[in-house]
């Protein structure tokens, strides 16, 4: 990832990582589910690329999550409710470190 990326989406990149491998998906499988390129979902996971929200809400409906769950994720992580790089939401939809 990159030193300067915003640390909200650093932090969506990091949810994102952790829901399309919990869910079993390659970054080739969940793009090719989503209708974008294995390259877009790299550059989304590696802080390259901001995703808009159309792309967002697309992702998180092939993942089955709310989309709000994922950004409500990635907030608490930038909050500093938790460290790392990988997270898991539970049914409140707080995260917890893995």
């Amino acid at each position: 990832m990159t030193e300067h990326a915003d640390p909200l989406l650093t932090a969506f990149a990091a949810v994102l990582r952790h829901h399309r491998r919990a869910a079993g998906f390659t970054q080739e499988g969940l793009a090719h589910e989503v209708g974008l390129s294995p390259r877009y979902i790299s550059l989304l996971e590696t802080c390259r690329h901001q995703p808009s929200l159309g792309t967002m809400a697309d992702i998180a409906d092939v993942l089955g999550l709310p989309l709000a769950q994922m950004i409500a994720e990635a907030e608490a992580e930038v909050e500093g409710e938790v460290g790392g790089d990988q997270v898991a939401g539970d049914a409140s939809g707080r995260i917890a470190k893995d």
